[in-house]
């Protein structure tokens, strides 16, 4: 009798703790869901899954925050459509996944970017350029920019058989780029061969040989174990700073009344200046993770960057006309970042 009983008391509170579930979802008003395609244990995720439990805490039971990983839903290239159509609540894709619909977000790939630093950057996207940008994007994708992008770090070229140590070494490479028309002319301009491919496919690119390398940062590959995949070498020349930015479909952000709407810009904002500390720790600690699992990174002679950012902007003027970037707000651009790189 015992060995029949113990399994009907396990499924009975089971089935409790499924009803307690339900209620609880139920009892909530409102509802965001966010897909992210990177893996869970990804600084992104990490990320987002603090603010998800920040605003379920805050909202009291009011609105339910679910965070969907490894691209279970959507993927990064996807996602700005799936918010446009409204049959996603919320994403927190990278730039380049935005520059297609809105060209002048590519401004942040473009040549004048290449090895800026970090405080110089927030200068530019957390004031008036910033804002300008977020406008545009909600106007053409029909989403809600809820606060600052918060970030992944510097892009990386990691490679599979060569070691680089200046940029010219990447000719006639093939590098796998995440997206992004930038991305893909600049990649052109260091003479290697750029590929865009989806970031779950890499592994199998890299496993086939279907690229010698890849764009991406130190705590991507550490998050997906990419030396498994045969990386061995980074060069760190800090071409970008990636940042992600958070934002909501509009349908979902209308159906929400104003207090709720509060409530999700005002937990972002509290919480944006300590994920970016996190972010950059991260970063620091994934490479030593490379390290220690095979990955040697190269620091590149600043001489060699500096010579190949006057190469790189002697082509921004022809990138900006063949992106169809608006001239107007690269010039906003421009002179902002000059201004924080005075200070």
């Amino acid at each position: 009798m015992r060995n029949l009983v113990s399994p009907f008391i396990k499924l009975s509170v089971l089935a409790v703790s499924a009803l307690a579930m339900t209620a609880a979802a139920q009892a909530a008003e409102h509802r965001l869901d966010i897909s992210l395609d990177t893996p869970q244990a990804h600084v992104r995720n990490v990320s987002i899954m603090r603010y998800a439990d920040e605003l379920n805490k805050r909202s009291q039971g009011k609105l339910e925050v679910r965070v969907f990983h490894g691209a279970s839903k959507y993927k990064g290239a996807n996602v700005p459509v799936a918010l446009a159509q409204g049959a996603l609540d919320m994403g927190a894709p990278l730039h380049q996944h935005l520059s297609s619909v809105v060209p002048e977000a590519g401004a942040v790939l473009l040549p004048m970017f290449y090895g800026a630093t970090p405080t110089e950057i927030y200068a530019v996207w957390d004031g008036a350029v910033g804002k300008e940008l977020n406008k545009r994007i909600e106007q053409k994708l029909n989403v809600k920019v809820i606060g600052r992008y918060f970030d992944l770090g510097y892009g990386t070229t990691f490679t599979t058989k060569k070691e680089l140590i200046k940029p010219e070494d990447m000719r006639g490479m093939k590098i796998r780029v995440p997206g992004g028309a930038a991305n893909v002319q600049r990649y052109k301009v260091f003479g290697a061969s750029p590929v865009a491919i989806p970031l779950p496919d890499v592994t199998q690119a890299l496993q086939r040989g279907t690229v010698d390398g890849i764009w991406s940062t130190q705590e991507t590959v550490a998050s997906s174990k990419m030396w498994d995949a045969g990386l061995r070498f980074a060069f760190e020349d800090k071409q970008a700073y990636l940042q992600y930015v958070p934002m909501i479909s509009l349908a979902r952000w209308n159906s929400y009344p104003s207090d709720v709407q509060n409530l999700i810009t005002t937990t972002w904002e509290d919480m944006i200046d300590s994920v970016r500390a996190v972010a950059s720790d991260v970063q620091s600690k994934a490479r030593a993770a490379g390290n220690a699992n095979g990955i040697r990174t190269v620091d590149p002679d600043p001489k060699d960057l500096s010579a190949m950012r006057v190469k790189l902007m002697a082509e921004q003027a022809g990138i900006v006309k063949a992106l169809n970037i608006d001239p107007a707000f690269i010039a906003m651009t421009e002179a902002q970042l000059s201004k924080a790189r005075a200070n």
